[in-house]
């Protein structure tokens, strides 16, 4: 009982160190979009902040962040690049594709679980907000009621 409570802490204190957190440098990736167009994380610096949003079909509460997601979309695409990642897991590229149609989502989606992996996303959705130079700015499940304008301005300050 022992060991298995000590490898139980070491995969716990193992997987925290990968988390993306506040303040980390954003984890870069390079994959095609459900378009087929290439998204590179790193293409954007210096040019757009990024919000990436980690989600899955099945999930409620991922449907329910849709219409922040199309408003901060249609006030902010000049500045703000919005990435919806498809975690893949219990989904398909298929039902991804329906959904982006029921849904009509104005903005990237990729299918990816390789970059849940690389950002350890534990739950959906995930919201992380990464600013102009590239730094991880905000985590958290839910967009902020309250963000404002000067917020997305902040995340293009060099």
């Amino acid at each position: 009982m022992k060991k298995l409570f000590l490898v139980l802490l070491a995969l716990f204190f193992t997987s925290s160190l990968y988390a993306i957190d506040v303040d980390d440098q954003a984890i870069n990736f390079k994959v095609q979009d459900l378009n087929g167009k290439t998204v590179e994380l790193d293409s954007f610096k210096g040019k757009k902040a990024v919000w990436l949003v980690f989600w899955a079909t099945w999930c409620p509460n991922c449907k329910d962040e849709i219409p922040a997601l199309k408003e901060l979309h249609k006030k902010y695409s000049d500045k703000l690049e919005i990435i919806a990642v498809n975690v893949g897991v219990n989904d398909s590229i298929k039902r991804t594709k329906r959904y982006i149609d029921k849904y009509e989502l104005p903005y990237r989606v990729v299918y990816s679980n390789d970059i849940a992996k690389k950002y350890n996303i534990m739950g959906t959705p995930t919201q992380v907000a990464i600013d102009i130079n590239g730094k991880v700015v905000f985590v958290g499940v839910n967009i902020p009621h309250n963000l404002a304008e000067d917020d997305i301005d902040g995340l293009l300050k060099k």
